[in-house]
């Protein structure tokens, strides 16, 4: 009987301590839609990079966009910077009144993960190689904020998440040197990141964000398990952001990364297309979105642009590609 009690009384405060963060944090009506933008998985995928970011423009008429600025291809031997890629993208999004988080960073968006220049790699100590990151993220800022396209700057992606032995999490006073380097050149916000499902968002946002962006994939790959989807309901989102708010004072936290292509295994030319559209397809798509809209951030990033046009100009299927032009439409 007084086990009964105890274990009633646990529930009880549980339940009450999440209640307490749920209502934390006050999910909008109103949900936009973005997308991200990779230009070198864009050529992985075998296409040039500006026809399918200018076909990406014109047709989908995204309001807004992640690009990622990465470390190996605007300083791709040392000291010598080529902007001229990023520069074609943000001077489009700026003609077509488009809203850009530029992404500024080692770790950024897509495999695999860290994108550092190789002779990064061969510098002799740590500590150069960190200078070396903080140089670059100032002479990228120093550069960019020209373009008032830019509305916030992310630095780095998921920097306190480990991705394998490649891609170490970074060292926290790294990270804060980043950002008082980025807010000694602009006055635009700072968003940090974090995986939804695994990350710590607390410790990351501490490090001195502005915004909070949290990653929300629903169907992925463990060797142990196989293909599965994690079992969270929305609301799971929803208390973490009102534990980010109650502990940091954030008030704004949006999806980076709203899952709308199949989490890969393998490679694409290794994974059958019926498997790809067995994992995403228009159906799975919009259970994504009705479930990002009943999580309720204010602004979700679709993951996936690069794999919806490959599908379309590859195989003639542009099911994944008309869907979101509906969804952004509605946007």
């Amino acid at each position: 009987m007084k086990t009964t009690k105890a274990v009633i009384v646990i529930v009880i405060v549980v339940v009450s301590i999440l209640s307490y963060f749920y209502f934390q944090f006050e999910p909008k009506d109103l949900v936009q839609f973005g997308l991200n933008f990779s230009v070198p998985h864009a050529q992985y995928l075998g296409f040039d990079w500006k026809t399918l970011y200018l076909d990406v423009l014109n047709d989908l008429k995204p309001k807004k966009i992640r690009l990622m600025a990465y470390w190996d291809m605007i300083e791709p031997m040392k000291d010598k910077f080529d902007f001229q890629i990023m520069d074609e993208m943000l001077i489009e999004a700026g003609k077509q009144g488009i809203d850009v988080i530029l992404v500024v960073g080692r770790k950024q968006p897509r495999w695999p993960e860290c994108h550092e220049p190789k002779w990064v790699r061969e510098l002799d100590s740590e500590t150069e190689k960190e200078n070396a990151q903080v140089r670059m993220i100032e002479r990228a800022v120093g550069h960019f904020r020209q373009f008032s396209a830019i509305k916030v700057w992310q630095v780095e992606n998921e920097p306190l998440f480990e991705f394998g032995y490649e891609c170490p999490k970074l060292g926290e006073e790294l990270v804060r040197r980043e950002i008082e380097a980025v807010k000694g050149l602009d006055a635009r916000p700072v968003l940090l990141t974090d995986s939804g499902e695994k990350g710590a968002w607390v410790a990351t946002a501490k490090l001195g964000a502005d915004m909070f962006g949290s990653t929300m994939y629903r169907t992925v790959y463990q060797p142990r398990l196989g293909y599965y989807q994690y079992p969270l309901p929305s609301f799971f989102y929803r208390i973490r952001a009102g534990w980010l708010k109650k502990f940091t004072g954030i008030e704004k936290v949006i999806g980076v990364e709203l899952q709308a292509e199949p989490w890969f295994r393998e490679g694409i030319e290794k994974t059958a297309l019926s498997d790809q559209l067995s994992l995403m397809n228009p159906k799975v798509f919009e259970r994504n979105i009705t479930y990002a809209k009943k999580v309720g951030f204010e602004e979700n990033y679709l993951w996936g642009v690069e794999w919806w046009y490959w599908l379309a100009h590859k195989h003639n299927d542009w099911g994944m590609w008309e869907e979101a032009k509906s969804l952004l439409t509605q946007n």
